[in-house]
C-alpha cells in the first residue's frame, strides 16, 4: 500500500518543482532534466506520470489554477470578508505584487509566463491556459458584478467585458514587471485602470 503513496508524492513534487521553474523561466527556458534533477527522479520514471512535456505543463497549469482559486476563496472568506468588491480587487493586486517582490521578481504568474512563449502548435497547453483563464475570469466577473451592484463602478459596460480588460492588463503588467522589477509602477498601472476606466 505504501508504493502508491510514494508515487503520488513524487508526482506532486514534480508538479511543485515544475511550477516554480516554469514561472521563472517559461516553457522554452525550462528543461525537464532541471526538474528531474531537483526532485531526484530518473528520466524514465517521469514518463510513468506524464506522457510528454506538453502533458506535464498542461498539468502544471491546472494545478496552479486550482491553487490560485483556493487562495482567492480563502481571501474572500477571511481577510477580505468585510471589504467591498472594489477594495477586494485592489487588495488582490497588492498581495500578488508583494508576493512577487519577496522572490525578487524571479518568477511571476505561471499563466502569464507560459502564455508569453508557448508554441502555436501546442494545443494541449493552449487548451489548459484557456480553461485557466476562464476560471479566473469567472471570479473577477463575479467581483465586478458585485461592485456594480454596490455602485462603485460603472454599469454601462458588462462585468464580463471589464473582467477581460482587467485580466489582460494584469497579465501585461506582470510581464512588464519582470523587466522593470518595479512593484510601484505595476500597482499604479492597475489602480489607474480601476480608477479611470471602471469607476463611473
Amino acid at each position: 500500500m505504501a508504493r502508491p503513496r510514494r508515487s503520488e508524492s513524487t508526482r506532486e513534487a514534480l508538479i511543485e518543482a515544475g511550477i516554480i521553474h516554469l514561472s521563472a523561466n517559461g516553457y522554452h527556458g525550462t528543461g525537464i532534466k532541471q526538474i528531474l534533477d531537483e526532485v531526484k527522479v530518473p528520466k524514465g520514471s517521469f514518463y510513468n506520470f506524464f506522457a510528454s512535456k506538453e502533458a506535464f505543463v498542461a498539468e502544471l497549469i491546472k494545478a496552479y489554477t486550482q491553487d490560485l482559486i483556493r487562495q482567492f476563496s480563502q481571501f474572500f472568506e477571511y481577510e477580505g470578508a468585510q471589504m467591498d468588491a472594489l477594495a477586494k480587487l485592489k487588495t488582490i493586486v497588492n498581495l500578488s505584487l508583494i508576493k512577487y517582490e519577496k522572490v525578487e521578481f524571479k518568477h511571476s504568474c505561471l499563466i502569464a509566463t507560459i502564455s508569453a512563449d508557448i508554441d502555436e502548435g501546442n494545443d494541449l497547453c493552449k487548451q489548459a491556459l484557456n480553461l485557466s483563464v476562464d476560471e479566473c475570469l469567472r471570479i473577477f466577473t463575479t467581483l465586478l458584478e458585485i461592485a456594480q451592484a454596490e455602485g462603485s463602478i460603472r454599469t454601462d459596460i458588462r462585468a464580463a467585458k471589464m473582467a477581460k480588460l482587467y485580466w489582460s492588463t494584469w497579465q501585461g503588467v506582470l510581464l512588464r514587471m519582470r523587466v522593470t522589477r518595479d512593484k510601484q509602477e505595476a500597482q499604479e498601472n492597475m489602480f489607474l485602470l480601476l480608477e479611470t476606466l471602471l469607476i463611473k
